[in-house]
């Protein structure tokens, strides 16, 4: 097999990819047999047809499906020999197939190459916040209840009554659990405020080219969402659209980020020999944390 590599930016490739000799006619003879024994030729039993014979009565077919099946193959050879990391799918163009050989081209983008500090991801500051959980959050949260309670019943009841209500055996205990069901939502508003801390750092700390391709089908997929979701809300097709173009310039700089973030904490993993097979933000975000710096 013969790569021309041609770099047309920081990202965009083509590669040119000619394949003959015995490495095609090994794989088209292999093709051609597994197919055989589905397609009939007139005066052969399945399967015994010689591969000219077939051809012949089959050509159009087989060609169709035999590139189907060994264009993927060969790109992805081409791709791994020349040590090249594809972002997205590829665009394959002027596929010229004979009897011996196989040419094409393929443009994509290759994923961006990460060269990062560790002090752009050790020792990062976090701002930490002491959890508390004012008596006047716990006193609104309770009065909500009972206002609640009384639209349904048309019930004013006191306190005992109340915790009663809520499947509490006394208002003590209901308070308390008020209090705790308020400190665990805390609880996750902090995590949430200390990722964003993490992730807003290193967004700015790091500099990468961007696969355009790969922030273009991200965006498309967060519109399809946030599309989706507002439907799903009620709100007529008719007003979806009217805003359906803020919408996907709104996501643009959201898909970008998110895109860029993947690349980052991919690159922490790589870095630090973490294998990661699902989780990447969960697992390096913690690893980061393990090594960050709080500060009241």
């Amino acid at each position: 097999m013969k790569v021309e590599v041609k770099k047309i930016d920081k990202l965009k490739r083509i590669i040119k990819v000619e394949v003959g000799g015995d490495e095609f006619l090994r794989e088209k003879n292999d093709f051609y047999h597994q197919n055989s024994q589905q397609l009939k030729v007139p005066g052969f039993r399945p399967g015994t047809a010689p591969l000219d014979v077939l051809e012949k009565h089959h050509g159009k077919l087989l060609k169709e499906e035999f590139l189907k099946k060994i264009l993927p193959v060969f790109y992805r050879k081409a791709v791994e020999e020349n040590k090249i990391l594809p972002a997205g799918l590829p665009k394959i163009y002027d596929i010229k197939l004979d009897t011996g050989n196989l040419s094409f081209s393929a443009e994509f983008e290759s994923r961006p190459e990460i060269e990062l500090k560790e002090s752009s991801y050790k020792g990062i500051k976090i701002k930490n916040k002491v959890i508390a959980v004012k008596d006047s959050e716990i006193e609104k949260v309770l009065s909500n209840l009972k206002e609640g309670v009384k639209k349904i019943s048309n019930k004013d009841l006191d306190d005992e009554s109340l915790a009663r209500w809520a499947a509490y055996p006394n208002f003590a205990e209901l308070r308390e659990a008020v209090k705790g069901q308020l400190y665990v939502e805390k609880l996750r508003e902090r995590r949430q405020k200390i990722d964003n801390q993490i992730k807003a750092q290193l967004l700015a700390a790091v500099n990468i080219d961007l696969p355009k391709s790969e922030v273009e089908r991200h965006r498309r997929e967060l519109v399809e969402r946030e599309i989706y979701n507002l439907r799903m809300q009620g709100i007529p097709a008719e007003d979806i659209e009217k805003y359906r173009k803020d919408v996907e310039e709104k996501l643009q700089t959201v898909a970008e980020e998110e895109i860029k973030l993947f690349y980052i904490l991919e690159a922490i993993a790589n870095n630090e020999g973490i294998k990661i097979d699902n989780n990447l933000a969960e697992i390096i975000l913690g690893f980061i944390l393990s090594h960050a710096q709080y500060e009241s």
